[in-house]
């Protein structure tokens, strides 16, 4: 009896239990999916879903969902949404899936299959029987006018171009624009989105492959709104004005079945093979440019896998309950297929909630090619069939009764009632397969095809190696490559650390680095003695490549001025720099104010001021003579990072030198004019900074008075080029490879420009806190492509500096020196004979 008790209560207990957990399980299901529509038709469409899976309800069991359609005017809006949890799922196409996938961590979680069981689509060129007879292998496809779906379709962009680059003779124009390449192949054309933001990031894309688009309304004109839109549209541009479209293999075969196209016949259009042969349309698996991935479902990666399961299972019922349509057999052999029942289902609440009242009427005209809406009206003769009507309730046809109501079912692979086709899913599908969770990727859901998508980014000049020289500009190096790799930007970008700009100079001119940036002084010296070019330069606020050089003194210390500084403390940006040290020099040695001890403006320095920090003065790659303590007595470096001429000096570059000034013990700084204002006011967050005004501080003017920060127009000691980007020159000079670094760099500011960033973001032209004026500085608002006829060190660094550099170092300009005297003596020669 005991154990019998024990029994029940145990029994009891463990039926308690599973009572609570199957409770506590309900708790935690997901009621609602939202769905993201990408058109007003498709928004239709998934509304009388809505109707259908309520009117359903008792067959969904466990898998219902409450289904809400959120509606977006394209893939790339809902590919947003769902980022951002404003919708759940969408369909998209497997170059959609990719960027989704890619940039906004969106995964797959159904696939569609085809007639067969098969889950790829053949990609296929398809032209008009007879036409394009000079065409006898892909290299003939130049100059033809192209039809395609849309820019980032896998079948019909992105497959045809990897083809054309590998086999038809197209050249990549940019790296990182692939209308740029397309446009410079094809004639005339139209492919959707090819002006849009997201494929035209710079701006200056051509509107060649817009020309024969026909949207009209406006905005309408090459996107998603354009009739030539979509793999339908890509085959009505064909039909119209173009030579060969792009197409799915099955476009042409559903096309040819609606109402618009019925009067042609297949034998009207042909398949355009690789290797130049002509087949009919139906032998694409002997004659196609590459197999992909049929259409998915995705939803974000941050959805559970237990809400991604019940999406799964609430998706394969809808495509079990609605994927073909139950229709009363002697309709059926009528020809009436579901025009018997009566249309009550038009006097329901769905029309009346969603406003919607004839919402399909816009399609009851025929097709007429001069109608810009005549995408949406080609399917007039189902215009009974909408799906209003497709949920009649009707009177048993047998006995006039009501005793049993037949239903035509809704039918999630047929489109053509709502005047598009191809909506929520495609019309060419027959069933949704669940993807297990291993496979919940868009690497693996792509498969081989992901190859096309890398390929046509792949770059004639593969890697840009940029030299740095110190620790934290290596850091921000590598963040930038980061970021530039997210998008897949190229060339690819590659971090050389060296010990000297001296030594990055080196490493250019051999080739194992690419570019660096450098000021105008290492500009020069680069120039002078390893060829280097510059071809980029930074922009501040003047609009120009240029800044003023300024003297800086505190507004507390009166006694200072710029016509004595004899046992003044001095910061300088470093040793041979522009504005810290040859501009500065230049102007006490011409005055007379400093003796010029010949050539040695280390030693003029070192003899007329007390103590200085003037960054690398202690290097023998810099100053080739006799080292002075006190050139490096104010600096602020520890161990080996003392005085020396880069990052890692705390008083190098020209916010170190204002530093310097602020909490170094300097009397004067000499900057660029645009620094006190950007350390100043709580700009910067660093300690020393903390507490400086603009008022602190004011310029030192060259006839001994003082100016405010802003008056460096007035109060200057000249004018400079700005930081330049700069490459190999000479003997190794390579204008494919200069090309590859202005296209990287320019999408690179494109895209990592902005100022206003966050921890999260990169930014090219900021430094975190702490450090100042990494690989560029802080100041630069924009790269500049230097004139071809400006890219030598001495033409672009101008007359004013090279003047300036030949007072502080007799060396400079002694090429063209040389070269003057060697002209000078041949002319001589000449003369004698």
């Amino acid at each position: 009896m005991a154990r019998s008790l024990v029994f029940v209560a145990l029994v009891g207990a463990l039926c308690f239990t599973l009572a609570y957990a199957q409770h506590h399980y309900d708790e935690h299901r997901i009621k609602d999916i939202i769905w993201c529509t990408k058109s007003l038709e498709e928004q239709y469409k998934c509304g009388n879903l809505t109707v259908a899976i309520a009117r359903d309800r008792a067959l969904f069991d466990d898998a219902f969902l409450n289904l809400t359609c959120f509606r977006a005017f394209s893939a790339d809006e809902c590919i947003h949404h769902i980022d951002r949890e404003k919708a759940h799922i969408t369909s998209l196409d497997a170059g959609d899936v990719f960027t989704g996938g890619r940039y906004n961590s969106l995964i797959p979680i159904m696939q569609e299959k085809l007639e067969g069981g098969f889950a790829e689509y053949q990609s296929v060129a398809v032209v008009k029987k007879g036409s394009l007879q000079d065409v006898t292998n892909l290299r003939d496809m130049r100059n033809k006018r192209a039809c395609f779906p849309w820019v980032g379709s896998l079948a019909g962009w992105i497959v045809p171009i990897h083809t054309l680059q590998r086999e038809g003779g197209m050249e990549v124009v940019d790296c990182n624009n692939q209308v740029k390449t397309a446009a410079s192949y094809f004639n005339n054309s139209c492919a959707v989105y090819s002006l849009s933001d997201k494929y035209n990031p710079i701006g200056d894309n051509s509107d060649k492959l817009c020309t024969l688009c026909t949207g009209k309304i406006p905005g309408g004109r090459c996107s998603a709104a354009d009739p030539y839109y979509g793999y339908e549209g890509a085959f009505r541009c064909l039909l119209e004005k173009g030579d060969v479209a792009f197409l799915r293999h099955s476009t042409v075969a559903e096309m040819l079945q609606t109402t618009e196209f019925k009067n042609l016949q297949p034998n009207s259009f042909e398949l355009l093979c690789r290797d130049g042969r002509r087949v009919p349309i139906n032998d694409y698996r002997q004659c196609n440019w590459g197999q992909v991935p049929a259409d998915a479902i995705v939803t974000s990666s941050a959805r559970s896998f237990a809400d991604r399961k019940q999406y799964q299972q609430f998706l394969k019922r809808i495509a079990e309950l609605y994927s073909d349509g139950l229709r009363d057999d002697r309709g059926r052999q009528n020809g009436q297929s579901g025009q018997g029942f009566n249309n009550n289902f038009d006097n329901n609440n769905y029309n009346q909630q969603q406003g919607q009242s004839g919402a399909y009427d816009q399609f009851n005209n025929q097709y007429d090619p001069n109608n810009q809406y005549r995408s949406q009206n080609q399917y007039d003769q189902y215009r009974s069939e909408r799906l209003d009507s497709s949920f009649a309730a009707d009177q048993n046809p047998l006995d006039g009764t009501n005793t049993s109501i037949l239903y035509e079912k809704f039918r999630i692979f047929e489109s053509k009632r709502y005047g598009k086709p191809n909506l929520l899913f495609q019309d060419s599908s027959r069933a949704l397969t669940v993807i297990p969770e291993d496979d919940q990727s868009f690497t693996k859901y792509l498969g081989n095809a992901i190859g096309y998508i890398y390929g046509i980014r792949e770059c004639p000049v593969g890697a840009m190696t940029l030299c740095v020289t110190s620790e934290t500009e290596l850091d921000k190096c590598i963040k930038m490559r980061t970021a530039l790799k997210a998008h897949i930007l190229k060339p690819e970008l590659i971090c050389k650390k060296m010990h000297s700009h001296i030594n990055c100079m080196q490493f250019i001119q051999s080739g194992r680095a690419d570019i660096a940036v450098f000021d105008a002084g290492d500009v020069y010296t680069g120039g002078l003695n390893y060829d280097l070019v510059p071809f980029m330069s930074e922009v501040y606020n003047l609009g120009e490549p240029e800044y003023y050089v300024v003297a800086v003194a505190k507004e507390e210390d009166p006694d200072t001025e710029l016509t004595y500084l004899k046992g003044k403390n001095t910061c300088h940006t470093g040793i041979n720099t522009a504005a810290g040290w040859t501009y500065p020099m230049a102007h006490f040695i011409s005055n007379g104010w400093i003796r010029p001890y010949g050539c040695d403006s280390v030693r003029a320095a070192a003899e007329y001021f007390t103590k200085s920090c003037v960054p690398g003065a202690l290097s023998s790659e810099y100053n080739t003579g006799v080292p002075y303590d006190s050139m490096c007595d104010l600096c602020h470096g520890t161990s080996y990072r003392y005085c020396r001429r880069d990052a890692s000096e705390d008083y190098y570059g020209h916010t170190g030198a204002f530093r310097c000034l602020v909490e170094g013990g300097g009397h004067v700084a000499f900057m660029k004019h645009t620094t006190v204002m950007e350390s100043t006011g709580g700009k910067r967050k660093e300690w020393w900074a903390r507490n400086a005004l603009n008022d602190d501080f004011e310029l030192l003017c060259t006839d001994g008075t003082r100016a405010e920060i802003n008056e460096y127009k007035r109060c200057n000691l000249g004018k400079v080029k700005a930081n330049a980007v700069v490459t190999r020159g000479g003997p190794a000079y390579n204008e494919t490879q200069l090309n590859a670094y202005i296209n990287l760099l320019t999408y690179a500011q494109q895209l990592y420009g902005r100022k206003d960033v966050d921890a999260f973001s990169f930014s090219m032209f900021s430094s975190p806190i702490g450090h100042y004026d990494l690989i560029f500085q802080d100041a630069t608002r924009q790269l500049q492509v230097i004139p071809a006829n400006k890219r030598t060190y001495d033409a672009y660094l101008g007359s004013d500096f090279m003047r300036a550099r030949r007072i502080t170092d007799c060396y400079a300009g002694a090429s063209q020196v040389a070269l003057s005297l060697g002209l000078l003596l041949v002319g001589s020669l000449v003369a004698i004979l």
